[in-house]
């Protein structure tokens, strides 16, 4: 279908309209490109408005237009249409009214957003365009806050109130909680023939939970108990034993052991990890881990002698540091040497004896600071690891922990509603880990 020529003559003003300003040229010969800059962009904007509009409420009028949404109310088995008017927002924040076919009744188990015909065909839930949508969510789980994200969206010249921005990111969080594994990956993207590197560890943030449902919103009080998000990361790692800048790398979380490792399968279910030339864990002494995935990876037909268990060596260093108190005064600094060394090259045994001959009438099997590399003494041959071009620690998972959770949800006073937080947690792992757009084209292309 052609754009009719009555549009074009109009657009072609619009657009002379924009280039012939004489304002523009003064303010570029005063020097004032920045004034130049954002009238421009403001002009730019006006005429994006203009094109949408026209096109929008001229296709709107078309038999082909509301033939097809006729076709879609019969698949989605809504009923008795009416012609009313609709309002669709565009990424400028502008708001658009224009005809459209709307469903007096639809079935009880209907899941669109709307019973706009037009707006399940544009996939524009809460009347705003998917580009809107988009922005105001990114921007959203970006920034520290709603306000301020909201204050960003205006200094960009789109259009945006606080209750907006947060019912948009809301709604674009649950519509993406639906199918997360699904819509974070590329079409054929897998794990075939890399290295691959999983790890997981837990941040903080604090929810908010009313004490009585039933009493009203004004006048409810809440308990703010912390919980525990647990995040992992799948990546890819080179020859060198880096983290492949290429390759993008995956996060998301949960709450619960079991949940985190139920939403990690999904994820390497779809990348076929068996295929995977090996598999890297690298975490901290976090039992629940170690015991919970590598039978997990089996399980998903990855082969034993491909998993590599590594625990991080920060905090390896950690609990050595626990030891050092127990040892003598007068050969503390050297004897501990000794046993960096040997947490370094995976001796267990030497650990063992250097104990034995420092701390005097020492156990081992009841000495609770040693007990944690007994637990773990087949994951700490870090010169090993190093020889083979692996990492050593947990570096990637700590940096997510910090950037995806911390930097966003354990503010000072914030509380967040669990129903929420978590939603909002994947959308800013979406968004940080550089998988937007490969998630937004997936959610267009499985409305349509």
């Amino acid at each position: 279908m052609q754009i009719p020529l009555s549009i074009t003559k109009i657009l072609k003003l619009e657009f002379e309209k924009l280039l012939l300003s004489k304002k523009w040229l003064q303010l570029l010969l005063d020097g004032q490109f920045y004034e130049f800059e954002k009238l421009l962009h403001a002009g730019v904007g006006s005429l994006y408005d203009v094109i949408c509009k026209h096109l929008i409420e001229f296709i709107s009028e078309t038999d082909e237009f509301i033939d097809i949404q006729k076709a879609l109310a019969k698949e989605l088995g809504l009923r008795q249409l009416i012609e009313r008017f609709a309002t669709i927002q565009l990424r400028t924040g502008t708001k658009v009214k224009y005809r459209s076919l709307y469903a007096k009744k639809k079935p009880t188990d209907y899941q669109g957003a709307s019973r706009h015909l037009s707006h399940e065909l544009w996939n524009a839930s809460k009347s705003s365009s998917p580009m809107y949508m988009s922005i105001i969510c990114l921007l959203s789980v970006l920034c520290p806050s709603f306000e301020l994200s909201k204050n960003l969206l205006r200094y960009m010249g789109i259009h945006a109130n606080y209750d907006r921005v947060r019912s948009l990111a809301l709604a674009l969080s649950e519509e993406c909680m639906k199918d997360r594994a699904g819509n974070q990956l590329a079409v054929g993207e897998s794990l075939k023939g890399k290295r691959v590197l999983i790890g997981i560890d837990g941040g903080r943030t604090r929810t908010r939970v009313a004490k009585d449902k039933q009493a009203d919103k004004r006048k409810q009080s809440f308990d703010t108990p912390w919980r525990e998000p647990k995040l992992f990361v799948i990546t890819i790692i080179d020859e060198n034993g880096k983290v492949n800048k290429v390759s993008l790398p995956i996060y998301d979380c949960s709450f619960g052991d079991v949940q985190t490792l139920k939403l990690l399968a999904s994820y390497l279910e779809k990348l076929k990890i068996w295929e995977a030339a090996n598999v890297q864990i690298v975490a901290d002494g976090a039992t629940w881990i170690w015991n919970k995935l590598p039978p997990l990876l089996v399980e998903l037909g990855v082969d034993s002698s491909n998993i590599i268990e590594t625990l991080d060596h920060y905090h390896a260093m950690e609990h050595l540091h626990d030891l050092k108190v127990y040892l003598d005064e007068g050969q503390r600094q050297k004897v501990f040497s000794q046993l960096k060394e040997a947490l370094w090259e995976g001796d267990i045994e030497q650990m063992k004896s250097l104990l034995k001959k420092n701390i005097s009438g020492v156990n081992l099997a009841e000495f609770t600071p040693y007990q944690y590399f007994e637990n773990n003494k087949n994951r700490i041959d870090y010169q090993a690891l190093k020889i083979d071009n692996r990492p050593c620690g947990s570096g990637v998972i700590e940096s997510g922990i910090r950037r995806i959770v911390n930097l966003r949800f354990k503010g000072p006073s914030s509380f967040w509603y669990p129903e929420n937080v978590e939603k909002l947690i994947l959308m800013r792992c979406i968004a940080l880990s550089g998988r937007w757009e490969i998630m937004m084209q997936n959610l267009n292309r499985k409305k349509n």
